[in-house]
């Protein structure tokens, strides 16, 4: 309630238009907010280093319709009062055309009020979260599964290899109770039910507790739900204590991130993820994508969360050039709904005014050796 009376007196003093701005000259303003140095700036970092390499891709083609496109970043180290200072200080004094990349479920339902107030094209939202879908608001697009689908692939998967004890673990907050309720959902289906849950509080590594909570229930399979800092943490400590269930993350959890944290306890660790294989370059998409961040690639380099941004921003671009010359918000959010089976690349975008989530795509991954696998027909 507090950070929702927050959004709305910072509302009341700064929303003296109404309506985020359109291009001016020849230059397109991109903005992002999200962590680039707090507990998930691995996430934050990655989405930066995706969209900014294809926009400077772009760019050096000549841009949109002769425009370049720019990337302009506020870091709000995962705090939400830090989203909504960045994304008004975006609209109002850089006049961005649209965001882009928000990362942590709380922060982009935070943002929600100040882009229904300014009509901002709110783009990929690095979260499944169900409070961003449901209901569709016309600003709003994801390029992403949600979570929802994300836990039904990795519950389906665990079943079939002998699961029937789940738990678990949350960040008490948005992300994890969306987690949680995926999970309740999921198993559901299989006849069964959560045995045990744990919990920790957002922006700590505080899992003792919630470890100790969860085996309470025996499970045999475990779903963390939580970004990659605290989840590692509660990984190893599980490992160290002897826990032998079985352990699954979404993509929120940052992939590579989240393996590199663990270190050899990630070993047998089930992920999903939301864009294709990296490795698979037969796929257009990823060989473009992982071309333009090689070439551009800062500290992050081309992993799935970087593959996810460039992804977002490859269709970003393929609205723009039919949002019109200069491009409006509200030919750039028609456009978008206009895709039928657009094609990315191997990877098709479907819009309509009442389903704004393009595509469904869920892949599965497993940690062999330290790295990642494709669980592709195993």
């Amino acid at each position: 309630m507090r950070k929702m009376m927050f959004v709305a007196a910072a509302l009341t003093i700064c929303a003296s238009a109404g309506q985020a701005a359109e291009p001016a000259g020849n230059v397109i303003k991109i903005g992002m907010v999200n962590d680039q140095t707090g507990a998930n700036k691995g996430s934050g970092r990655g989405m930066k280093v995706g969209v900014d390499a294809y926009f400077r891709t772009i760019n050096e083609k000549g841009g949109v319709n002769g425009k370049r496109v720019e990337l302009i970043t506020v870091d709000d180290q995962m705090v939400t009062e830090k989203t909504v200072d960045g994304l008004l200080k975006l609209v109002e004094e850089q006049k961005v055309f649209a965001v882009v990349g928000s990362v942590g479920s709380s922060n982009c339902v935070a943002s929600l009020p100040i882009v229904k107030e300014y009509k901002l094209p709110f783009i990929n939202p690095r979260t499944g979260a169900s409070d961003l879908r449901k209901p569709v608001m016309k600003e709003v697009i994801h390029i992403r599964a949600s979570y929802q689908q994300e836990v039904d692939k990795i519950v389906d998967q665990l079943v079939r290899q002998g699961a029937k004890r789940f738990a678990v673990f949350y960040q008490n907050d948005t992300l994890g109770t969306d987690i949680l309720t995926s999970t309740e959902n999921a198993v559901k289906r299989h006849g069964l039910s959560v045995v045990s849950k744990g919990s920790f509080e957002r922006r700590t590594t505080a899992v003792t507790a919630g470890l100790a909570a969860i085996m309470e229930g025996k499970p045999d399979a475990i779903i963390v739900g939580a970004v990659y800092a605290p989840g590692a943490e509660f990984i190893k400590l599980a490992r160290k204590e002897g826990v032998t269930a079985r352990l699954a993350a979404c993509s929120f959890a940052g992939g590579s991130n989240l393996v590199k944290a663990v270190g050899p306890a990630a070993e047998g660790l089930i992920m999903s993820q939301v864009v294709p294989e990296l490795d698979d370059l037969s796929l257009p998409i990823t060989k473009e994508c992982k071309e333009a961040i090689e070439k551009y690639p800062e500290e992050v380099g081309f992993n799935t969360v970087s593959m996810e941004g460039c992804m977002a921003a490859k269709s970003m671009v393929m609205a723009l050039e039919k949002a019109g010359n200069p491009p409006t918000q509200a030919g750039f959010l028609n456009a978008y709904e206009g895709m039928k089976g657009a094609d990315m690349g191997g990877i098709k975008l479907t819009f309509t005014p009442d389903d704004h989530q393009g595509q469904d795509n869920v892949y599965l991954q497993v940690v062999q050796g330290n790295k990642l696998t494709s669980l592709k027909g195993k």
